[in-house]
């Protein structure tokens, strides 16, 4: 069944750089390029000169974290409403944006309409929103950007995983409404443990589960946190200035 997400909906998503309105003509960028290797060289160029990043690598992570959004609000929404939102790439306009001096795009939906999960089908369901979020937009996009910036994946698929960890771990598990606590802890068990590689893209073994672990004490912190185990490069920005509290490298693991 398809149906459209509601006023209260789409103002939820929008904490998640959801865009509502279509954006002014003059900052939008149209997603499609973005799974092309040779077109994503280009727009890391122009990129990297807004972030100031250092080198291609640097702009390619902090790219890939801003793209995470896009995982973070489509997520909210399969399991907060049951609704699969279209992320194919040609129905994706980032909306340009700078705030506070940094690069935060939002995301236009061209065709807003959203699969509604079938009663009863829910587990069939969400293989193929999971797959639909990975295979078709988020690992062609790694792709593309790890042959242009020269990156690994381990890198970038942390980038989106630490994202989601926080959405379930910290948004929609605390959650007071029930029925949706339930559905997220469900649905945060299957990323990080039952869904096979092939969701995901190319791949036999699910590409996220290698970066859960339980946090651990850190003194310096005062609190628990779960290390990174790749460093994304953030602490050569300038507007960063220093090493993220998670970062493998302040704790002698890289």
């Amino acid at each position: 069944m398809k149906a459209e997400l509601t006023a209260a909906e789409s103002g939820i998503l929008a904490n998640y750089r959801f865009v509502v309105s279509e954006p002014e003509t003059d900052i939008q960028i149209d997603f499609r390029p973005f799974t092309d290797a040779s077109a994503m060289g280009t727009y890391l160029e122009r990129f990297n000169e807004g972030l100031k990043a250092p080198d291609a690598k640097t702009a390619a992570s902090v790219f890939i974290k801003r793209h995470a959004f896009l995982a973070v609000l489509y997520l909210y929404s399969m399991t907060a409403f049951n609704k699969k939102l279209d992320v194919s790439p040609e129905n994706i306009i980032l909306a340009d944006a700078i705030k506070d001096g940094l690069w935060l795009p939002g995301f236009y939906l061209k065709n807003k309409s959203t699969d509604v999960c079938p009663s009863g089908q829910r587990e069939e369901w969400r293989k193929e929103a999971v797959r639909h979020l990975f295979a078709d937009n988020l690992f062609p996009v790694m792709d593309a950007i790890s042959k242009s910036a020269k990156i690994s994946k381990l890198i970038l698929w942390e980038n989106v995983a630490v994202y989601i960890f926080w959405l379930y771990e910290k948004i929609l598990i605390q959650t007071e409404d029930h029925e949706v606590k339930m559905r997220a802890e469900d649905d945060f068990s299957f990323l990080i443990k039952s869904a096979p590689g092939k969701l995901f893209g190319r791949y036999h073994n699910n590409p996220i589960a290698k970066y859960y672990s339980e946090p651990v004490y850190q003194e310096e912190a005062d609190s628990y946190i779960r290390i990174r185990k790749t460093c994304c490069y953030s602490y050569l920005l300038k507007e960063k200035g220093g090493y993220c509290k998670t970062c493998p490298r302040t704790c002698g693991i890289n």
